[in-house]
């Protein structure tokens, strides 16, 4: 088992442009419908160049022209640049040219990757602030209360703070729509996982997510501190 031996969360991470309270990572981590619109409307577009690397800023202006009057809406809908919200995904990597123009990259999924366990320490609300891009076929473990937020048969790409804040919300849809059909024990049994869920989002005490992925392609953004295990692979192996 490996972990990064960088800065810890107390860093400020990449998805935080420290400004103010109204940090692109929080921005974010509040959720917006057109984050995966965005992000599948850039992935389309990489795919149908056919080259490994694309130029920054046309994208950016014909995805803020898309949808969005200008670049100040969408920057305001996204909580940033279209520069940052790159930037913030774990599957995108970003290069700077001499000019000082920016190019970025799809990172493809490698399909002989080994499947991986990566843990997750959660320290701080700044540790809910990174963002996990979850695989199609990967389920997400909160480790002390052994509740599971399955695999979703698509990818999803949000912060560590929105899929247990989606995790909140569907536990909460399925009990305002069947409790009356639901045993009472039941149902307090699910409000008491939805209090439990809700407590952390304080991060009163730490606790570990766990992400089980059999394809081995999530990817944590900021990785440091993060615990990965290649299923199959030498320990020296994961040791970067």
């Amino acid at each position: 088992m490996a972990a990064a031996d960088s800065e810890t969360a107390t860093s400020v991470l990449p998805t935080d442009r420290g400004d103010d309270s109204s940090t692109f990572a929080q921005k974010l981590s509040v959720g917006h419908q057109e984050i995966g619109r965005i992000v599948d409307e850039v992935e389309q577009i990489y795919e149908s160049a056919h080259s490994e690397w694309l130029a920054l800023e046309p994208i950016g202006s014909m995805i803020c022209h898309q949808w969005y009057e200008d670049e100040d809406e969408f920057e305001d809908a996204v909580g940033g640049s279209f520069s940052e919200f790159m930037r913030a995904m774990p599957h995108v990597e970003l290069r700077k040219r001499p000019d000082g123009k920016e190019d970025f990259k799809i990172l493809q999924p490698d399909p002989d990757t080994p499947p991986c366990v990566m843990t997750l320490r959660v320290e701080s609300t700044k540790d809910l602030w990174r963002v996990l891009f979850k695989s199609p076929n990967c389920g997400l473990m909160i480790k002390h209360m052994e509740f599971e937020i399955g695999a979703d048969s698509k990818r999803v790409i949000d912060t560590v703070y929105n899929h247990i804040s989606h995790a909140i919300w569907n536990l909460s849809a399925h009990v305002r729509g069947g409790a009356s059909a639901m045993p009472s024990e039941h149902v307090a049994r699910i409000e008491e996982t939805i209090d439990q869920l809700n407590a952390l989002l304080d991060v009163e005490e730490p606790f570990e997510v766990v992400v089980n992925d059999p394809t081995g392609t999530s990817l944590f953004k900021p990785a440091d501190g993060v615990k990965i295990v290649h299923l199959g692979a030498d320990v020296d192996e994961d040791d970067d």
